[in-house]
């Protein structure tokens, strides 16, 4: 019983510690339609990072990167998202 209570307690630390991770900041580039992880390869020019909230990110149209945001892809979350990066991405081109 104290070893099932003891699993239990690891996994709920684990998957708290996951959510928090997720909705905190991330990282835009200027010219770019999605947002990343500091670390994410896939970024050219990592001096142009701006640091902002997710929420605010998503919020301004950007979707998540198809390889440090692979679970919110996952989870279906970059539907909405990828209508808006596709929505900036024309406001762009024409302004």
């Amino acid at each position: 019983m104290i070893r099932k209570l003891m699993l239990l307690g690891v996994l709920m630390t684990f998957l708290s510690a996951t959510t928090f991770a997720s909705a905190g900041e991330v990282f835009i580039t200027p010219n770019g339609t999605k947002y990343h992880k500091e670390d994410c390869r896939l970024i050219k020019n990592k001096g142009s990072l701006t640091k902002v909230d997710k929420e605010r990110a998503v919020k301004d149209g950007y979707g998540p990167c198809k390889k440090c945001f692979a679970e919110d892809i996952a989870g279906g979350t970059s539907e909405d998202t990828q209508k808006q990066s596709k929505e900036k991405s024309k406001k762009e081109k024409q302004g």
